[in-house]
């Protein structure tokens, strides 16, 4: 009897150990699933773009769920991780507001060297308004699964969305790409194709049509064309009113370009030079030189900034078939980087043309991209405030708020006098500065030492960064 009672004690204990195994197994299969649940946050709007889309979110998953401004792209991504510190899978959607000239093959193969992978499968997928070319990339004798696709947005701009799987798991990587893609919301984008008007109607006129009398297409009492020029001068102050800085630009109307860069069509043309200066405990300047076409197709742009860190600089260079070149030097520099614009793209020293094109247009807010002197592509916001009434010390008859969307919060508010001319801005960065129209006697006097710049000496010869 005791022998029976002891074979079905140990009967029941296998049964219940069987059970168990089978309850963990089918917990550890709900945990799987769970994991695996894709699960989309809200649209993530990137404004002034009219994009949205969602990412995966919860279940290990994790976002900031914002765009980030890096390198002439706004980006969003989340990643996934395992629980072990290690992260085994990530999405990201990529927003270039200038496409590179590579086609979408070429970008799959760029892809596919850069992770050491195959192409295992190629394709296209649609939205309501986009066409996505997408790639399925396998890394051989990895667990390594890659989805990359890429689309081309109205004024040049482009659109990426990458999703890697470091599990092997190309079903979940595939599901991935599918969710996002389906998430996607595009539209029409008005305040960019304003920005895009304005810009064209500045080319169509022409730059010296902007630049006042000094530019008139005919020479002036017999002045030589080439001999034309128009300068600007403004004291830099701090928030409290103590002169810290200043800076110039100077404008020449020039009969021909010595660029090798430019074709050489005939046509009046445009040089310009600008400069400003920091002094304090963290001394900067940057000098920069522009000759372009007076249409604006074509032109060439050196910067060099000296800082206490050291000396930097850039060439910029667009050329006929409107691809722009961005080559640097000094503190980092990088390889050349080859972007196509969009129309509403603008070079910064010629920016404030925007402000009078738009005193000439029933457009009071406008998208534009400003080219810095170191290549970077900003969006900025520009919008014309009426109703506000300057005081006769401004002598302001236009105000204006330019916003600058790279995530800095920077912002500023241009005041142009009854010629159109920048007369003061109230810069909003860190702290709030002031710059105010001068002349170049009053600039001489406050910065002695800075005279062979303020006197032209050295700007219109400083064509080449010198390293």
């Amino acid at each position: 009897m005791n022998g029976t009672h002891e074979t079905k004690k140990y009967a029941a204990d296998k049964i219940a150990l069987l059970g168990l195994l089978i309850v963990a197994i089918l917990i550890a299969r709900l945990i799987i699933a769970s994991r695996s649940a894709i699960v989309l946050s809200e649209p993530i709007k990137l404004n002034y773009a009219g994009l949205s889309v969602s990412l995966p979110t919860g279940n290990g998953w994790q976002s900031e769920k914002r765009w980030k401004y890096r390198e002439n792209a706004f980006t969003l991504s989340s990643f996934f991780d395992s629980g072990s510190g290690r992260v085994t899978g990530l999405t990201s959607c990529r927003y270039l507001l200038a496409t590179t000239p590579a086609t979408s093959d070429m970008l799959f193969k760029e892809k596919t060297s850069a992770v050491g992978g195959a192409i295992a499968d190629t394709g296209q997928t649609w939205t309501d308004k986009l066409t996505i070319n997408w790639v399925h990339i396998k890394k051989p004798k990895a667990m390594f699964e890659m989805f990359f696709g890429t689309t081309r947005l109205p004024n040049n701009r482009q659109l990426d969305i990458e999703v890697y799987q470091a599990m092997g798991n190309a079903d979940l990587a595939g599901r991935l790409f599918k969710h996002i893609t389906e998430s996607l919301k595009f539209e029409d984008n008005h305040l960019l194709e304003a920005g895009s008007e304005i810009i064209a109607e500045v080319k169509r006129k022409g730059l010296d049509s902007f630049l006042g009398s000094h530019f008139d297409k005919e020479p002036q009492n017999g002045a030589p064309l080439d001999n034309q020029s128009r300068e600007n001068f403004f004291l830099i102050k701090d928030a409290a009113g103590r002169i810290i800085g200043f800076a110039m630009d100077v404008f020449v109307a020039a009969a021909v370009l010595q660029s090798p860069d430019f074709s050489q069509d005939a046509q009046p043309d445009i040089q310009a030079a600008s400069f400003y200066y920091i002094r304090g405990r963290y001394d900067r300047q940057q000098v920069t030189f522009f000759q372009g076409r007076n249409n604006l197709d074509e032109f060439a742009w050196t910067s060099e900034t000296s800082r206490t860190s050291g000396r930097s600089g850039a060439e910029i260079v667009l050329d006929k078939a409107g691809t722009m070149t961005v080559r640097k030097f000094g503190l980092k520099a990088d390889e050349d980087k080859n972007y196509r614009l969009g129309s509403a793209a603008i070079p910064d020293i010629l920016a404030d043309l925007t402000f009078t094109q738009m005193l000439d247009s029933s457009h009071k807010k406008i998208l534009v991209d400003i080219i810095d002197a170191e290549g970077a592509i900003i969006p900025a916001v520009i919008s014309r405030i009426e109703g506000q009434q300057p005081t006769a010390a401004e002598e302001a008859a236009y105000v204006f708020k330019v916003e600058l969307l790279d995530g800095q919060g920077f912002s500023e508010q241009v005041y142009l006098d009854s010629q159109r001319r920048v007369s003061k801005r109230l810069l909003q960065q860190e702290n709030i500065y002031t710059i105010e129209r001068s002349s170049a006697e009053n600039v001489l006097k406050q910065f002695p030492k800075r005279a062979d710049f303020i006197l032209r000496k050295k700007m219109l010869e400083q064509n080449q960064p010198q390293y």
